[in-house]
């Protein structure tokens, strides 16, 4: 029994390699689905609408997961977390910072992932993370090939 087990979850890891998997937005998407599956229980499932945004829901975190599409998701995710903050500040009774958007060309990142910076590419603005610590580096945007260095 151990072995068909290690060699089913072989195949799995196998399955999702160069696939995105699972992140803090597919995480809300899941929660979110399944407070509504809930609430639609409690109302003895005759609400159309509810069951099939739940429906709707969890196909998008399986196409999420299963996406090979790695950097939109990755921006997806960023666009999210950054949203979170604004709000989570709001409620904190704070004001957001404008280098969070990603768009000041210097760096930006969030409390959860301190081993990274993230920086904006000067000629295309797409967000590209690296590891932080590392002194001055010079970077290459992954959109476009442009390259520019920054101190980490």
């Amino acid at each position: 029994m151990g072995g068909f087990f290690n060699n089913l979850m072989m195949r799995f890891r196998r399955f999702m390699q160069g696939r995105y998997g699972i992140d803090n937005l597919s995480r809300f998407l899941m929660a979110f689905a399944l407070i509504l599956w809930a609430v639609n229980i409690l109302f003895g499932f005759r609400n159309v609408i509810l069951s099939v945004l739940v429906a709707v829901l969890l196909v998008l975190v399986y196409v999420r997961m299963f996406s090979k599409n790695i950097q939109a998701r990755y921006n997806e995710n960023t666009r999210y977390l950054m949203l979170k903050e604004k709000l989570l500040n709001i409620f904190r009774g704070r004001k957001g910072s404008g280098s969070q958007n990603g768009r000041s060309g210097g760096a930006s990142g969030h409390a959860a992932d301190t081993g990274h910076k993230i920086f904006a590419c000067p000629a295309c603005r797409q967000r590209v993370r690296v590891p932080s610590g590392r002194g001055k580096i010079e970077i290459t945007c992954p959109k476009c090939g442009n390259h520019f260095k920054r101190r980490t």
